[in-house]
């Protein structure tokens, strides 16, 4: 079974959605109210520069001078931050345990 972590702007949706002392799955017009803050968390989000160190990581994972056991732990920590699901970690601690045959 492949766990799913909600994606960060949710999250920081939710967050922002409680900050402001609102329950984030009450329904406003059909939907939970956290998404009422989706706006609001992409600014912040796009603010951040968060996307300059994602993009970094991601060139540590694809890096092959990098240890697997390295570019593992690096795709699982991105993985939960972004909010995939755990079959990009799989991929890796599969090609550590090919690494560590050889």
């Amino acid at each position: 079974m492949v766990r799913q972590f909600p994606p960060l702007v949710e999250r920081i949706s939710r967050a922002l959605c409680q900050a402001n002392g609102n329950p984030t799955d009450t329904r406003v017009k059909g939907k939970p109210m956290w998404q009422t803050y989706r706006r609001d968390a992409q600014a912040a989000i796009d603010g951040s520069g968060v996307d300059e160190l994602v993009h970094t990581v991601r060139s540590l994972i694809e890096e092959k001078r990098v240890s697997p056991l390295v570019r593992a732990e690096l795709a699982e920590a991105l993985m939960r931050f972004e909010g995939e699901s755990e079959s990009i970690s799989a991929v890796h601690e599969q090609q550590y345990s090919d690494f560590m045959r050889w």
